[in-house]
């Protein structure tokens, strides 16, 4: 009987061997093409003129926050789906320098957020030091006029780099651990760093980042990147460029980094002028595109 134990072994290995890896949707919607992009309207506010950094809320799964690039105060804005502006916040105690990504993460208590605002961008590599703005996601009014108010609260996050100056437009917040990536930007492609400042992140904390690893795009202006968004469910990964969409799976226990070394499926994006930001819906079963500029659109690429 002992042929008969091997034989039914030999059947597990195949059966385990043959079992795929479990997908999410989004990636395996943006492998085979089947992403459906529509317009959901106009952002017709005056104030914003240069939307770098997109992502959905926690606490307000309909609203989008967004915030300027560069020449802003420090403020976010509250996008409702058709890209009006429900709200508008400043961060108390923080400064504007070169804001370029935001993300939002549950909070400890069911039904909160977490906003962070990267202050991350360097164009000419001159920053010692970059900050990210921590902060509770406030309940956003779905009716009667646009809200402005400031939000108290803040705390900043001070990091450094462990290699000198580096431009960065891509901050990613890890939703099950709370690490934070930056990864690097050159603005004509090539390998960029991905960096690490592991939670828990106290506030006023200076912390060095760590590089844990480098991602590598094809040379040329289209291929630098520019924002990148992590899956409510920490499944799926999207680094945007000027050019695509690059949509990553992430199984559980996996690190970003390493996720970002899997195969990814790309996507065109709709035509944008000079489009940075990007996001997923709550349900990490679309993207969100906008571009800079005056009165851009969100672009909505859903699954069929």
């Amino acid at each position: 009987m002992v042929w008969m134990r091997k034989l039914v072994q030999a059947v597990v290995v195949v059966a385990i061997a043959v079992v795929p890896v479990a997908c999410a949707p989004i990636y395996t919607a943006t492998c085979q093409n089947k992403l459906v992009t529509s317009s959901a309207g106009p952002v017709t506010d005056p104030a914003l003129t240069e939307i770098s950094g997109i992502h959905t809320g926690v606490r307000n799964p309909g609203i989008w926050w967004v915030h300027n690039d560069s020449g802003d105060t420090a403020r976010v804005f509250a996008l409702d789906s058709t890209g009006a502006v429900r709200g508008t916040y400043s961060l108390t105690g923080a400064n504007a320098v070169d804001w370029e990504d935001i993300a939002v993460v549950a909070g400890a208590t069911p039904g909160t957020g977490t906003i962070y605002a990267a202050d991350i961008g360097d164009n000419p590599l001159t920053r010692t030091e970059l900050q990210v703005y921590r902060v509770a996601e406030p309940d956003v009014p779905t009716a009667g006029p646009a809200v402005t108010t400031a939000l108290s609260g803040v705390e900043t996050l001070h990091l450094t780099y462990p290699d000198g100056p580096h431009d960065a437009e891509t901050l990613l917040v890890d939703p099950a651990t709370g690490d934070i990536l930056v990864i690097t930007k050159l603005l004509f492609g090539g390998t960029v760093g991905i960096y690490r400042a592991a939670a828990p992140l106290a506030a006023g904390s200076t912390t060095q980042l760590t590089k844990v690893d480098t991602l590598t795009y094809p040379s040329g202006l289209a291929n630098a990147v520019t924002g990148g968004d992590v899956a409510a469910d920490g499944t799926a990964i999207v680094i945007r460029t000027y050019g695509n969409v690059r949509v990553y799976n992430r199984t559980g226990g996996t690190t970003l980094w390493a996720a970002l070394h899997t195969a990814p499926c790309t996507a065109p994006l709709p035509s944008e002028a000079q489009g940075e930001a990007v996001g997923f819906n709550p349900a990490a079963t679309s993207l969100v595109t906008v571009s800079e500029g005056a009165n851009p659109t969100l672009h909505i690429s859903s699954l069929p």
